[in-house]
């Protein structure tokens, strides 16, 4: 057995985590379990779910990977895996009451996402961080929620607070410095975090987190060329049998984009976006490259009829996350389809409302003047919201589809003094590319 009992009756637990952190776990092999599950969850290489299944079945008794399945479903950020999610802690209830007390705040952080309250979740996975700085899953989970939330500050202090406690060579460490690089470039630390994301990949040269940091900071200092390089130079570490694929491929279509290769950029897209419908994740970044293309004019056949019908397909997605719920009703409007009205209404889960009724909606709403060709109340009503648009998640490099809509929008609809207003924010860094060279011949 893998722990005793102490005089108080509380059992004590004896086995511990490669990083030394106290386990519920009886077995030594389904804590080598959980930590590939874990380095798959950072990785995306290999299958985690199957992982923590396999743990479980090692350890009937142990709650904690049932536990950690129902965070990681969670991560997905979509309506039937937060059902998925729901269904793995209930599985747990009655095993938490041997459980460390560690084990048991992830069970009280998961809960608290299940029930959609996704701030309280990231406050109880840093309550676990404060405690066992080392503790990968309280990290990873709290980095992508800071994410969906659009929390850049946390993005970039999360890291930064545990980093000291991560000794060079410990298990695990340099995706945590992956993490670390993809905060600073939401902070806008670009040297900063291009040189965290390199030394990641000097320690895991797989870790496409990092890769995709990179390429972050490359796109938002317009470095397309570069950029474009970076990812075909890396090809083979991030781009084969790996569940991150499909995102980076999304920035390999931006590089294309800023370089005005729109033949290039459709190739991507049918290559590598155009089946990869599976989850909300990999239609949004389908959407976003086709309404990108849209914008400029390009012709993209019924591409926008089938990425349309891949939303429409899931049954009950809508209302639960408003930055996919966005991106559905762009590929509605590609596809010349009517807007969804179900989108229409916010969500009862205190995240999700907060994000629909501050973002999401309002976006919604200006995208209905666009689809109708009100194109000077669509401009207005996107100047309006962009600039908290941060508060329903995604990335900078994300949230720019909405100021290409907002331009677009403003020259259509012959508000050109807002255009060019818009327009001077990518002087900056972004001066020399053949798209900033597009858009100010538009407005010429």
């Amino acid at each position: 057995m893998g722990y005793f009992i102490n005089e108080a009756g509380a059992p004590r637990h004896t086995l511990k985590d490669p990083r030394g952190l106290a386990t519920g776990s009886p077995t030594r092999d389904a804590i080598d379990q959980v930590e590939s599950a874990l380095e798959s969850m950072l990785s995306y290489f290999g299958d985690p779910v199957a992982m923590l299944e396999r743990a479980s079945a090692l350890a009937p008794s142990w709650a904690y990977p049932r536990v950690l399945l129902a965070s990681l479903y969670m991560t997905f950020a979509e309506r039937g895996m937060a059902r998925l999610a729901a269904d793995a802690l209930a599985g747990a209830q009655d095993l938490l009451g041997s459980a460390p007390p560690r084990e048991r705040a992830h069970a009280a952080a998961a809960q608290a996402a299940v029930e959609g309250d996704w701030a309280s979740a990231c406050r109880l996975w840093e309550g676990i961080l404060v405690e066992h700085p080392t503790d990968a899953a309280a990290l990873l989970f709290a980095h992508l929620f800071d994410f969906y939330q659009g929390d850049a500050l946390n993005l970039k202090r999360r890291p930064q607070r545990v980093l000291p406690a991560w000794r060079p060579g410990m298990p695990l460490h340099g995706y945590v410095l992956g993490m670390h690089a993809f905060g600073l470039e939401e902070s806008g630390h670009y040297a900063e975090a291009e040189d965290a994301g390199r030394r990641a990949l000097d320690i895991h040269r797989r870790d496409p987190w990092a890769v995709h940091a990179v390429a972050h900071v490359l796109e938002m200092q317009g470095r397309h060329g570069e950029g474009a390089r970076w990812l075909a130079g890396r090809h083979a570490d991030w781009a084969i049998d790996n569940g991150f694929a499909f995102h980076n491929w999304f920035h390999a279509a931006l590089f294309q984009l800023e370089d005005m290769d729109t033949r290039g950029a459709l190739q991507t897209f049918d290559a590598h976006l155009a089946t990869a419908t599976d989850t909300a994740l990999q239609r949004v970044d389908g959407t976003a490259v086709l309404w990108r293309l849209k914008l400029l004019g390009v012709d993209v056949g019924d591409r926008f009829r089938q990425l349309h019908a891949a939303w429409e397909a899931v049954e009950d997605a809508d209302g639960f996350y408003a930055f996919n719920d966005v991106h559905a009703v762009l590929a509605a409007l590609g596809a010349s389809a009517p807007l969804p009205h179900s989108r229409a209404a916010a969500p009862a889960a205190v995240t999700q409302r907060s994000m629909a009724e501050r973002v999401g909606l309002p976006l919604r709403h200006a995208l209905g003047h666009y689809g109708a060709a009100r194109y000077a109340e669509a401009a207005r009503e996107l100047l309006h919201v962009r600039d908290h648009a941060h508060e329903f998640g995604g990335s900078h490099a994300q949230r720019d589809l909405l100021t290409w809509t907002l331009v677009d929008a403003a020259l259509r609809g012959d508000e050109r003094a807002l255009a060019r207003h818009i327009l001077n924010e990518r002087v900056p860094a972004k001066r020399d590319t053949p798209l900033t060279a597009y858009w100010q011949e538009r407005l010429q």
